[in-house]
């Protein structure tokens, strides 16, 4: 089932003091809704499906109205994790796709499942993170919530992002966690492909970030190979991947030793 659309303005809340109110037009057709009228000569089992088919899109449009009311009472008839629809969205996907902080806290103390993937195979960490969410992306992460995707696609979103100058794309999938060296299919890595577009600037973003030049691709070339011609771009690795942690075991070795640094 289909969400309302954006512009359907009798399903938009009307606020006064902070307080959710309707207008005379909504409340005619929510009374013909609650008549239930509709339903009449249809089993028990029909009418059953067809309100558990509707609760979820109300939910989910509650969330982006940001109304907690109207959302209390419709999780009061249907379970947080049972409240999906067709798309198999639960309104925890659409809080985080907001960045609306209030609603995610709202929604896991329901006990809304932060795991549940959608139709997509999208989970609301990835909501939060392809939206550009990051006060979202970091709320969740302090709660220990991952995005759980596989490594190679968190890579090959991550190198578009690069390829792309996306910023708050990348410091998103920084904040949820992920390995900033995650590989794709060639085992190529963010800072693989800063380094082959000369983007000073985003690998002192990526180095930031934590990716490293160390890890090598199906070809054995590290992106420290791949610099090897371009001075300034070396002088961004010296002398601390040079000398110091010229290998990825040894930078694993001294972030473990400087850990409580």
């Amino acid at each position: 089932m289909q969400r309302p659309a954006k512009g359907d303005d009798i399903f938009r809340p009307i606020i006064i003091d902070g307080v959710v109110v309707r207008d005379k037009k909504f409340l005619q057709r929510l009374g013909k809704v609650l008549k239930l009228q509709w339903l009449h000569g249809k089993s028990v089992e029909i009418r059953k499906s067809l309100i558990d088919r509707i609760i979820p899109s109300f939910a989910c449009r509650a969330v982006e109205n940001n109304d907690f009311i109207s959302l209390r009472v419709l999780l009061e008839k249907m379970d947080a994790n049972s409240c999906k629809t067709y798309d198999e969205f639960t309104p925890l996907h659409t809080a985080c796709e907001l960045g609306n902080l209030e609603m995610i806290n709202f929604l896991l103390s329901k006990g809304a499942s932060p795991h549940h993937k959608n139709r997509f195979g999208n989970c609301p960490m990835y909501m939060a993170i392809k939206n550009r969410q990051c006060h979202a992306v970091k709320l969740l992460s302090l709660k220990g919530v991952t995005v759980r995707l596989q490594t190679v696609r968190i890579a090959m979103e991550m190198i578009q992002a690069v390829q792309n100058r996306d910023y708050p794309l990348l410091y998103a999938w920084f904040l949820s966690g992920v390995d900033m060296d995650a590989k794709d299919y060639n085992e190529r890595t963010v800072m693989h492909e800063a380094v082959y577009l000369g983007d000073k600037s985003m690998i002192c973003r990526l180095l930031g970030y934590g990716a490293t030049p160390l890890e090598r691709d199906v070809w054995g070339q590290t992106a420290m190979d791949n610099a090897q011609n371009d001075t300034t771009i070396m002088a961004l690795f010296e002398p601390f991947f040079t000398i110091r942690c010229p290998t990825k075991q040894a930078y694993l070795l001294f972030k473990a030793e400087h850990s409580h640094i």
